[in-house]
């Protein structure tokens, strides 16, 4: 079993939840289908869409399979640039699916792509400190960063 994003972030919240995730006849997950839960997850996925948009020559990974969804990544990563959506990259034990891997050359960057609501009067003082990092380059508040 391969230690992913989502398992660890599960890990942090509770070490239990993640020993039952993996025995769901042994502890059903309630939430699952919860109706609030579910639109929450429709918003996020409408926001990935959004982010696809501004890669129009991204490639997307679509296989569930991990070990298939590895193959293509690699057969992908061949090329001297390109942009995938939902790249699968493992190393030992650990797996995870990035939201978009932009690789020009020798750089390659993961994006993930997160939603969170705010107010749009306020938003450039809810997400960006005051203190410039360089040159148009600000630090996001910390408020914005998940916390465990």
């Amino acid at each position: 079993m391969y230690l992913t994003k989502s398992r660890f972030k599960l890990a942090l919240s509770c070490p239990a939840k993640l020993y039952y995730q993996a025995r769901p006849d042994e502890y059903a997950n309630k939430q699952i289908d919860d109706p609030f839960l579910q639109a929450l997850a429709k918003g996020g996925f409408q926001v990935g869409a959004l982010a696809k948009c501004y890669y129009p020559d991204g490639i997307e990974i679509t296989t569930r399979d991990k070990k298939e969804a590895l193959n293509q990544t690699t057969k992908l990563l061949q090329k001297k640039n390109v942009t995938i959506f939902e790249a699968a990259l493992a190393y030992k034990n650990l797996f995870i699916r990035v939201d978009i891997l932009e690789k020009k050359g020798d750089v390659i960057n993961l994006i993930e792509v997160k939603s969170k609501s705010c107010d749009p009067q306020t938003f450039d003082d809810q997400l960006w400190n005051t203190r410039e990092l360089g040159k148009g380059h600000h630090q996001l508040k910390t408020t914005w960063m998940e916390k465990y």
